[in-house]
This record gives structure tokens, C-alpha cells and sequence, in this order.
């Protein structure tokens, strides 16, 4: 939801689209570029939207103007998170912004002998 309770905002398709809060007129953001395989990772805030944009260059956080429909990037992460993000989170005051990072990743093989 927008911070004024004004609009929804969902993911179809890949696309970011927005509705009013009663319900009526549905349409797609303009300027919003396809949303990557981590498709929830936006959040409006503001007079626009923070999401994770993939582009030929990786996964950057990114920032759409809704009134100028331009997009900038915000932040390149060092370790993007790959596939599923988890979400992006603005501190209410919009001071800071989360997204998480993939530090490492790793498994571990078990032998369990006698099994039956």
C-alpha cells in the first residue's frame, strides 16, 4: 500500500501494478522496469518505489519517481541474494533501507551407516 493509503500495489505478471484502495482503477506504474525473479522485492515509499532491478550488469537497488516515471539506482550489492530476496523494508522516517545480502552458502553431506 502507498504510504497515503491512496493506491495497492501488486506484482502480475512481472509487472508492477497499482489499484485505488476502494477497489477501482487498475493500471500498470508506468516507468517501471520488469521485476527480476524476485519479484517481491519492492516497496513504495515516498512519491515512488524502491525494488531490486536486475539488469546485464546484476541485481541493484533501485528507485522509481512515480511523478517522472525515472529510475535510479540506489545501491550495487557486493553479493546480491540471487533468486529470492525476501523483501525490501524503508525505515518509516526513510532513512535507511533493508535488503538482505548472501554472505555465503553452504551444505553439509551426513553418512548415516546402518541405515534401515
Amino acid at each position: 500500500m502507498s504510504p497515503d493509503g491512496q493506491y495497492i500495489y501488486f506484482n502480475r505478471n512481472g509487472q508492477l501494478w497499482r489499484v485505488n484502495g476502494d477497489g477501482t482503477h487498475e493500471q500498470q506504474v508506468q516507468g517501471m522496469p520488469g521485476l527480476c525473479n524476485v519479484g517481491e522485492a519492492w516497496v513504495p515509499f515516498g512519491a515512488g518505489v524502491y525494488f531490486m532491478g536486475c539488469g546485464k550488469d546484476g541485481q541493484h537497488v533501485e528507485y522509481l519517481d512515480l511523478a517522472t516515471h525515472q529510475v535510479k539506482v540506489i545501491y550495487k550489492p557486493l553479493n546480491p541474494p540471487g533468486d529470492w530476496l525476501g523483501g525490501l523494508s524503508v525505515s518509516p522516517d526513510g532513512k535507511y533501507l533493508l535488503y538482505p545480502q548472501v554472505d555465503e552458502q553452504s551444505s553439509n553431506l551426513m553418512l548415516v551407516e546402518n541405515w534401515r
